[in-house]
């Protein structure tokens, strides 16, 4: 299944500074009368969800909006981003971006990201 993906302004690497991942539960605990846990999968696939941050150039403010409003969609549509692996991959934002002026020449951009199951060979 072809799943459109975001392009990236080419004045953003995709690159983050900081990145934080932790890999989402795939099972479901059901507590049982008798006492016992009952523990299901409720997939095979994966979900990483990554909380993510950079500083950027004041010059690529309005490229960065435009990434996320634009061509993520709000983050509804995928895009490629850099792993703190090396490696470029294909994650969607979660939520809106917070952004935080740090002085008038750079800005603070911190957000969640997430990975489902088969993005990494997109």
């Amino acid at each position: 299944m072809a799943i459109k993906i975001g392009t990236r302004p080419a004045s953003i690497d995709g690159c983050w500074a900081s990145w934080s991942e932790k890999a989402q539960p795939v099972v479901i605990r059901t507590d049982m009368e008798d006492g016992t846990v009952k523990v299901r999968r409720r997939s095979t696939g994966k979900l990483r969800v990554a909380n993510v941050s950079r500083t950027f150039d004041a010059k690529d403010y309005q490229a960065f909006q435009d990434w996320f409003t634009v061509a993520c969609q709000q983050g509804t549509i995928p895009t490629r981003v850099m792993t703190p692996y090396g490696k470029e991959e294909v994650w969607r934002f979660t939520e809106a971006p917070q952004i935080n002026w740090v002085d008038p020449k750079a800005f603070d951009v911190t957000c969640a990201i997430e990975q489902l199951s088969g993005w990494e060979k997109l």
